[in-house]
């Protein structure tokens, strides 16, 4: 990111190195901070009271701070007529993962690895683990600040800066993308969300080509709604 980059992680109670925990990394929305979602949303609370139930898997969660590239390095990135992966990208799947799983307890796989974010955070959520299968086995995207709002087409494979010649046979799409092992659950508000019809457009895009997901329009505008922080955790640990 070419700069210091702040994050916070959360143990959940009674951690301990001799076990393996999986790992959810989550974004925040633009303007907010690495802190948002614990000292915001208090997801950690959630978590804890989740766990403490025996509802939900011990897990481990890390929020790091979060940047759009601003105008000067999507120029420069953009001398080749290519668009390559943001620096935010790059920071989480190249220094942050590693060394996440170099200093804590982690299942260092896909299948330990989620990823999700709220508005601007869901929307880098949904690019990188995109992206970045190999990485990530689920996604989670709270009111993704989309960037589309019609994904039809090869709209999807422009969006996401790959080939736009593989829409034209999505027969095995997820499969040979390497995305047949990934789990996405995607929502929205239903009133004044500027970002419904892109969403509601993503989910179509996705089950044509054979990616799973789930799309859950919810009560309320472009907000993250706290009644629902329980089902987005039980989302990434499976139960």
């Amino acid at each position: 990111m070419d700069a210091t980059v702040p994050f916070m992680v959360y143990l959940p109670a009674g951690y301990t190195s001799t076990e393996k925990y999986p790992v959810w990394y989550a974004m925040h929305g633009y303007s907010s901070t690495e802190k948002w979602w614990l000292d915001d949303a208090c997801v950690g609370d959630h978590a804890d009271a989740l766990a403490a139930g025996g509802e939900l898997a011990p897990m481990i969660m890390v929020f790091p701070m979060a940047r759009y590239d601003d105008a000067k390095t999507i120029e420069a990135d953009m001398a080749d007529g290519i668009r390559g992966p943001s620096r935010m990208e790059r920071f989480l799947c190249e220094e942050l993962i590693p060394y996440i799983d170099g200093h804590y307890s982690t299942i260092s796989s896909a299948e330990g690895r989620s990823i999700g974010g709220f508005s601007m955070g869901g929307l880098f959520a949904l690019q990188i683990g995109l992206h970045q299968p190999q990485l990530f086995s689920k996604i989670g995207a709270y009111s993704p600040a989309l960037t589309y709002s019609d994904f039809s087409g090869d709209h999807f494979e422009r969006w996401l800066s790959t080939d736009p010649d593989d829409a034209t046979n999505l027969d095995g799409y997820a499969k040979a993308h390497g995305l047949d092992g990934l789990s996405i659950y995607l929502d929205c508000g239903d009133e004044n969300d500027p970002f419904s019809a892109g969403a509601a457009s993503l989910q179509e895009a996705l089950t044509a080509r054979g990616i799973v997901s789930q799309f859950h329009p919810h009560g309320g505008g472009h907000s993250l709604d706290p009644t629902l922080l329980d089902t987005y955790l039980l989302f990434y640990s499976g139960t």
